[in-house]
């Protein structure tokens, strides 16, 4: 109890256009950051709310990535920058290639969301958006496998806990002593702004969210505000016996989408191409999707493709 009290965890909301990330600031004897948002979020909204805090962002020591996705890993060289490029930057292995060259973020959007755009003009919009929200190329101190630990002093040891699903090489960081679960987007709930969750790989989500649940974090930190099944925004800090309901919501919407997918694909894949949804159409009408999946970011398609492979083979499975 007496660590729970002296460990102070300062959530940052990144705002980025209609949406967000959080970031968490972990005080300690080396303090951390859990996540950066985008290039403009260290000026915009790190280091005021810090600030804020009496915290000064250049005495950050230790930069970790849960994963390499832009809203979350964009404005990794900003903070760098302002902590004197002093502070260890620290990603998981399977997405170190994500920070050390930001090409590689336009071949895996090329590969997921941008494979059912066939509008060059909007992909090359998305493409500048992508690049303008990415900092600089910088190359990690450490790239982060399964039960490696950081020690941030003072008894403060973060475990390296590998939840992949909404993205190849997604972490999670967890404070053993407290239970404290740091899983960024490798929860999704129902989904978040746009009302359907990003699943990269439907496999290794749900046995992410299985290993989770074996866990049993007593808090999750998550990456965005999540849906709940009556699709309301939930907070992004979870604690208590809502972390066990959050995880088996997330089990729950992964089957009602596999369930989905499977019924109207079991033929194989459609012949008829709709102008937004492309083969997705009669999915989307099921689920009751009325977004844009031409919107940057979406989750539609990059679900969708993680759901199609799964069935029929792909580069995950």
């Amino acid at each position: 109890m007496q660590m729970e009290n002296s460990v102070r965890v300062i959530p940052i909301e990144c705002k980025f256009g209609p949406v967000s990330a959080f970031a968490y600031y972990i005080d300690a004897p080396e303090p951390a950051i859990i996540d950066t948002g985008v290039n403009a979020s260290a000026a915009a909204d790190i280091e005021p709310v810090l600030a804020e805090h009496g915290i000064k962002i250049e005495d950050i020591r230790w930069i970790l990535l849960t994963h390499g996705h832009v809203d979350h890993l964009g404005g990794a060289y900003a903070v760098w920058e302002k902590t004197g490029q002093r502070a260890k930057v620290a990603i998981p292995k399977k997405e170190a290639r994500l920070l050390r060259n930001r090409d590689e973020q336009i071949l895996d959007y090329k590969a997921l969301q941008g494979q059912y755009i066939h509008d060059a003009s909007i992909q090359q919009k998305h493409i500048a958006i992508l690049k303008g929200d990415i900092g600089d190329n910088l190359e990690p101190a450490l790239e982060l496998v399964e039960g490696d630990t950081i020690d941030l002093g003072g008894g403060i040891i973060l475990k390296v806990i590998e939840t992949p699903g909404h993205s190849i090489g997604s972490v999670t960081f967890l404070l053993e002593e407290l239970g404290w679960a740091f899983a960024a987007d490798a929860v999704q709930m129902y989904g978040g702004l746009g009302g359907l969750p990003t699943i990269e790989n439907p496999i290794r989500y749900r046995g992410s969210l299985q290993k989770l649940l074996d866990i049993r974090p007593k808090r999750l930190y998550l990456g965005h505000p999540f849906r709940n099944k009556q699709g309301e925004l939930q907070n992004a800090q979870i604690e208590g016996d809502e972390t066990s309901a959050v995880l088996q919501a997330s089990l729950d919407m992964d089957a009602k989408l596999q369930d989905i997918v499977k019924r109207h694909w079991k033929d194989g894949a459609p012949n008829d191409q709709h102008e937004l949804y492309g083969p997705f159409a009669s999915v989307a009408e099921e689920i009751g999707y009325t977004g844009d999946p031409r919107n940057l970011p979406c989750a539609f398609f990059v679900t969708m493709n993680g759901y199609k492979e799964e069935l029929f083979g792909g580069r995950y499975i």
